[in-house]
């Protein structure tokens, strides 16, 4: 058997390397498959209606095109301005059920792409910004080949034990003297680096190949000769490069990465002989400035972690604005050619010197010079560095009834607002006590502003979600940076024990000892939210804007389509609104699909143990009661309402007559 045979055997299958690679395509694979989801939902939704407009815009901006989308948005705007009338006009009984069928049918032959006009519509104020270097095109499959900015965890994880393994298990059974005595001990050693490094490189490709090939088959990947600045993330950017060419180097660039994090970690393996050493600074060379530096001095150092990441090297330059003196704040900067070259050179040289040193100390001259041959390995170490260093300058109950324009109730606690003093206190049905929300006498002691702003109750729970904003003086830099910091915090009114369930920094910008990072604004709306409901899976947040669902395992967002200027009810699994035809209409929070009760026009409404009672503008704005699947509606009330109220105990109900408030028992 040759020598590299035997490497090969070796490392593949006495050390479980084939297992490892297989684990780590097939984890990624499934990881991918489970959380991706498209970045423009409305696009995949809305498929047929966007490509329709696609297929007239497809391409770069021109004039016309501008026009054409110009007069769909004028026509599209008055044929809803029309549909709102119509609707008034019929049900006020102004127009016959014919005239306002016939007028509607007219209204949604101009209607008949709306929602598809309103994704393309987005994508055109974008291109507007730009238009010599952004093109019309579907960009989900683009974006997300492109949105992969942290690092891949599955690969880091096989490279770091495929690397490690190949000289530590010799070391662990004291075969590395025998071996180097041996007549080809250089060459055993070659095989082994070669056949390390290559797979590396041929694991990250495949990654690479199956990203591609998944959202190629998903989403589509359609002109891969448009410039990358179609895609929202390179908007930025002034590198004059196709998509599909951006994706190559992006991709040649990350496996030099996993190949350079394979020779850093054969150099250690050799260097201190040890397992757990040789991970322990594989994982903090790579880690510690993942988590503890901002991507501007991470893309600076000269480490495997940049081209791991990679895709800062073609972004444009990114700013934020400072929330005190209005000036812009540059947070990152585009990293030119020269730059990235000069880097990439400079990896090259040290990631050779490793490998250099590796086979020298893996043949039979190295016992002749070993204190100087440990001494120049030092020596590497030492610069690699320094070289690094100049670079830095839940067991819940969810079956309780919400409505969202009523203050909660359960059978021992009610929820009181003050609106005064803007402030939230819990009465003790029993006894009349009251005790201040939150708990805590020191709440809002430490921060410049802290206050609770909604409150959602599921017996023998509490929550209740609290925003703090606060002011931090940045020691090193000149300027100044404030965050606000949204929290749920479950109260347990039995044992009245206190738990954080959910925190977020809603500021995109903040300073630390210095060191400048991002956030996002991926929890921005959290700012603008007025109220919240839950369940096991998912956080439901209430903005003007619509509903931002929240998972409580990956923190994924997605923001439902569903207005938000009326009641929104909630029991748990099923959220009721009122839609923009003014129909009564039902969404279930499993399987994402709503479903409107036909003939139940309402323009108030509230949920309660028995049903939905709701105000029918059909039949004079009176009071009627159905099931909460829309079905046996019956006739509550024979005088016409204004709204109507669940307050956890009685049904109450505004006349329109004389603004008097009737109670009745549901």
């Amino acid at each position: 058997m040759s020598v590299f045979s035997y490497e090969w055997k070796k490392l593949m299958v006495m050390q479980r390397g084939l297992f490892y690679i297989l684990a780590a395509l097939l984890v990624s694979t499934v990881w991918l498959a489970a959380t991706d989801r498209p970045q423009n939902s409305a696009m995949e939704e809305y498929r047929e209606e966007y490509e329709w407009y696609l297929e007239r815009l497809d391409g770069a901006y021109t004039a016309e095109k501008a026009a054409w989308l110009e007069q769909e948005a004028q026509a599209i705007t008055e044929a809803r301005s029309t549909r709102s009338g119509s609707q008034e006009s019929y049900y006020s009984g102004q127009i016959t059920e014919e005239q306002y069928e016939r007028q509607i049918t007219e209204i949604n032959t101009v209607l008949a792409h709306e929602h598809g006009f309103e994704a393309v519509y987005q994508q055109y104020l974008y291109i507007c910004e730009n238009t010599g270097n952004r093109y019309f095109l579907k960009t989900n499959g683009w974006a997300g080949l492109f949105s992969s900015q942290t690092l891949d965890f599955p690969l880091f994880l096989a490279v770091l034990i495929l690397a490690t393994t190949v000289f530590c298990s010799e070391y662990s059974c004291q075969m590395d003297a025998l071996l180097r005595t041996a007549p080809q001990s250089r060459k055993s050693a070659g095989c082994k680096v070669v056949m390390t490094l290559c797979t590396v490189f041929a694991l990250c490709g495949g990654l690479a190949l199956i990203r591609f090939v998944f959202f190629g088959m998903k989403y589509g990947l359609p002109h891969g000769e448009y410039p990358v600045q179609s895609i929202a993330s390179f908007g930025g950017s002034t590198k004059n490069i196709s998509l599909l060419a951006a994706y190559l180097i992006l991709t040649v660039l990350r496996c030099f990465g996993s190949v350079y994090l394979a020779a850093l970690l054969l150099f250690t393996s050799v260097l201190v002989k040890k397992y757990a050493l040789t991970v322990v600074i594989g994982v903090a060379s790579t880690l510690i400035p993942y988590i503890g530096l901002s991507r501007q001095i991470c893309y600076r150092l000269p480490l495997p972690l940049p081209f791991l990441l990679a895709t800062g090297f073609l972004e444009g330059a990114s700013s934020m604005e400072d929330s005190l003196t209005g000036e812009a704040i540059e947070i990152f900067s585009e990293r030119s050619p020269q730059e990235l070259l000069a880097l990439l050179g400079l990896s090259a040289v040290c990631c050779s010197l490793m490998v250099w040193w590796v086979l020298r100390q893996n043949t039979n001259c190295w016992q002749s010079g070993k204190k100087l041959v440990r001494r120049c390995g030092a020596t590497v170490l030492g610069l690699l560095i320094l070289l690094s260093l100049s670079g830095c300058s839940v067991a819940e109950s969810t079956n309780g009834i919400f409505n969202s324009s009523s203050q909660s109730v359960s059978d021992t606690y009610s929820v009181i607002f003050d609106d005064q003093t803007r402030t939230y206190s819990l009465e003790n049905r029993e006894t009349g006590a009251l005790t201040n929300l939150a708990l805590s006498p020191l709440f809002g002691a430490f921060s410049d502003v802290e206050s609770i702003k909604a409150v959602y109750m599921d017996a023998p729970y509490i929550y209740y979600m609290t925003s703090r904003t606060e002011q931090y003086v940045d020691r090193v830099g000149s300027y100044n940076s404030t965050a606000t910091q949204v929290s749920i915090v479950r109260l347990n009114t039995e044992t009245f024990e206190e738990q954080v369930i959910f925190e977020k920094i809603t500021d995109s910008g903040r300073s630390l000892l210095g060191i400048d990072y991002t956030v996002g604004d991926t929890w921005m709306f959290l700012q603008y939210c007025y109220g919240f409901f839950l369940n096991n899976d998912s956080l439901f947040f209430i903005t003007n804007d619509g509903i931002t669902e929240v998972s409580r395992t990956i923190q994924r967002t997605r923001v439902l389509d569903i207005p938000t200027r009326g009641n929104i009810a909630f029991d748990g699994r099923t959220i009721y609104f009122i839609n923009e035809n003014s129909l009564l209409t039902a969404y279930d929070t499993k399987t994402h699909k709503e479903r409107p009760f036909r003939n139940m026009v309402a323009s108030d409404f509230c949920l309660t143990e028995q049903g939905l009672y709701f105000i029918n503008r059909m039949d004079s704005d009176c009071v009627y009661l159905c099931g909460r699947d829309g079905a046996h509606s019956l006739k509550i009330s024979n005088d016409p309402a204004l709204s109507v109220g669940y307050n956890g105990e009685k049904v109450t109900m505004i006349l329109k007559s004389d603004g008097k408030e009737v109670i009745f028992e549901p």
